[in-house]
């Protein structure tokens, strides 16, 4: 489902947030975003919104600009089964956004699937792999 279709959008202040009719939501971060704590609330309760409360996918890329502080990385494994994910897909275009998302991964656990790519096409694919027929 290459050109999937938009089924709705939520633009905050740190991130627009896009459900597809492939059952992906896309969480791009905006330039200058600093992730933390009181942002992954706020991401909650808009993902909350867009799923309807349901299980998805969810592939998160960002602005190169982009941070997160220690606390938020540490509180993600915590909210970790508040977030709507059935799996995860980190899309990076840098080095240091590659380092953050691995370590993430190596150090936190993730419960549920976490794969970093540098293709957003091998995103997709991989998280199509966790789509209820």
């Amino acid at each position: 489902m290459p050109n999937s279709k938009t089924i709705k959008t939520i633009e905050i202040d740190e991130a627009i947030i896009t459900l597809k009719d492939n059952g992906i939501v896309y969480v791009y971060f905006k330039s200058g975003v600093v992730i933390d704590c009181d942002t992954q609330e706020k991401l909650l309760l808009n993902y909350g919104e867009i799923t309807k409360g349901k299980l998805h996918q969810f592939l998160f890329y960002a602005d190169e600009q982009v941070s997160i502080t220690k606390e938020a990385r540490d509180n993600a494994i915590i909210i970790e089964d508040r977030a709507y994910a059935t799996a995860s897909a980190i899309l990076v275009n840098n080095l240091a956004h590659r380092l953050i998302a691995n370590f993430y991964l190596k150090f936190n656990k993730p419960q549920k699937p976490y794969k970093v790519f540098n293709r957003k096409k091998d995103a997709v694919n991989w998280l199509l792999n966790y789509v209820e027929k």
